[in-house]
């Protein structure tokens, strides 16, 4: 954006395309599990205080024992106003997030507007000038900046479109700054509010910078209490997953807390079929194929707090698509086209190959690399490449590929607004939007994404007799 940009109020699709990827929901249910922590703290606060109040032990140690309850009960309550200011940070931010995104609504609307009215006067001739959005179209209409554009404008005729492209530019330009502005100033008020909650929290730290001992696996009265807890509300939310953090043992550092609960998790489940060198070609083979990786597929969607069915029934319409093989050539192919080098942009390779590297799919329920890297925990922007290489690992694999593709799924059932649903409870036309938007991604409402979703629940019945 330009210095004159800024004093005028105006910015570029460029600025804000990020709220493209930005979900309220997904914020919302964030905010939703501090406040269950929020809640179950509270819970506890009651006992500790009785305890504190109402026992009277008589010894020469009983103003220790009191001091700890204190303590305790002190730490309890610092701890909730904590995870209740992060939980209050993230739905403000959610709802700012809601303005911001329709205030980019309409400035998309407004710009293509304004790509109609400067297609009827030429077509750019330029790489640059094609791929430019339609308000720096306009800026070059009105400023030729290079020879070839100098010799396609030559001819144009602009001025009787003059004032309606700038009414149009301006519009749209004002749009997009209401979005920058009202998301920005929003995310700096949360990112402060989550600093302050940070604080609230209390750091333990293991003597000797070892790590954490894990004491679910350690105490069997630990492990029955959690057992007799997993039916409360509080221990984890609706239509999720159940909650067990473990403690990450030494390992590579590139290595996500995601990745590495997941790669200890298959380690108790069978071996997996794949299919990188032959995918099942017909129905029946699909059904043998799901039906020698149920239990991971299983274990895989209680695992995201969704219906088996549902992980299965995407598997059964993904393993049938193309060789494994087929997606590490199509990495290689669009690797080579990101060079500086290379005469061809990726998204401009023909056929299948053109896409960004970080939208290759992997493995045999197929997800691309950036998904992917996001259920795990990392940053797809800036994935290092030993990161990227654990990425496409797991995905290649078919047991940790089941568990992310669940994860993904979950995050997809949340951004419909299914996130409160339990795993028994979605129906089949919820589980269709589900695989639309698998499919699809922003675009699950299209004809493609649509048939998608209906071949999946047409398959539902096959799947489910191969689950059995």
């Amino acid at each position: 954006m330009t210095g004159l940009d800024g004093l005028s109020g105006l910015s570029h699709r460029e600025d804000v395309a990020f709220l493209e990827e930005c979900n309220p929901p997904l914020i919302e249910r964030n905010a939703a599990e501090f406040r269950r922590l929020r809640d179950l703290l509270v819970q506890v606060g009651e006992p500790a205080r009785r305890a504190e109040t109402r026992t009277e032990w008589e010894s020469e140690g009983s103003h220790t024992y009191t001091a700890r309850l204190t303590e305790a009960r002190l730490l309890v309550a610092q701890m909730a106003e904590g995870y209740d200011k992060a939980a209050s940070a993230l739905n403000a931010y959610a709802a700012a997030v809601t303005t911001a995104k329709s205030h980019y609504r309409n400035g998309r609307h407004t710009e293509r507007a304004l790509a109609a009215l400067i297609d009827t006067k030429g077509v750019a001739v330029t790489k640059v000038a094609r791929a430019a959005e339609p308000m720096r179209r306009w800026e070059d209409m009105r400023a030729t900046t290079g020879f070839l554009d100098f010799l396609a404008e030559a001819t144009m005729d602009v001025d009787d479109i003059r004032e309606e492209a700038d009414r149009l530019h301006d519009a749209a330009g004002g749009s997009f700054h209401l979005a920058k502005t009202v998301e920005a100033e929003a995310r700096a008020t949360c990112v402060h509010a989550l600093k302050q909650a940070y604080e609230l929290l209390p750091e333990f730290k293991v003597p000797g910078g070892g790590a954490r001992p894990d004491l679910y696996a350690a105490m069997a009265d630990i492990r029955r209490e959690a057992a007799e807890a997993a039916a409360s509300p509080l221990t984890h939310l609706p239509g999720s997953g159940p909650k067990r953090e473990t403690a990450p043992p030494p390992g590579d550092a590139a290595m996500s807390p995601a990745l590495r609960d997941i790669r200890m998790r298959i380690s108790s489940l069978p071996q997996a079929d794949d299919s990188y060198w032959d995918p099942p070609g017909d129905d029946e083979e699909r059904a043998r194929w799901i039906s020698h990786n149920r239990e991971v597929l299983r274990a895989a969607a209680q695992h995201s707090g969704l219906p088996d069915e549902l992980v299965a029934g995407i598997a059964w319409k993904e393993i049938g698509g193309q060789y494994g093989v087929t997606d590490d050539l199509t990495d290689t192919v669009r690797g080579a086209a990101a060079s500086p080098l290379s005469p061809v942009a990726p998204r401009e390779l023909p056929w299948r190959l053109g896409g960004t590297p970080d939208e290759t799919s992997f493995g045999p329920i197929a997800i691309q690399l950036r998904r992917g890297a996001e259920v795990l925990g990392y940053d797809p922007a800036h994935l290092t490449d030993a990161q990227r290489v654990l990425v496409e690992e797991s995905l290649q694999d078919p047991r940790q590929n089941a568990f992310v593709a669940a994860g993904y799924l979950a995050q997809l059932k949340a951004e419909a607004g299914y996130g409160d649903v339990p795993a028994e409870q979605l129906t089949d036309a919820q589980m269709r939007e589900i695989a639309a938007r698998y499919n699809g991604g922003p675009y699950w409402q299209s004809g493609k994404a649509q048939d998608y979703g209906d071949d999946f629940g047409d398959a539902l019945g096959k799947v489910k007799d191969a689950m059995r």
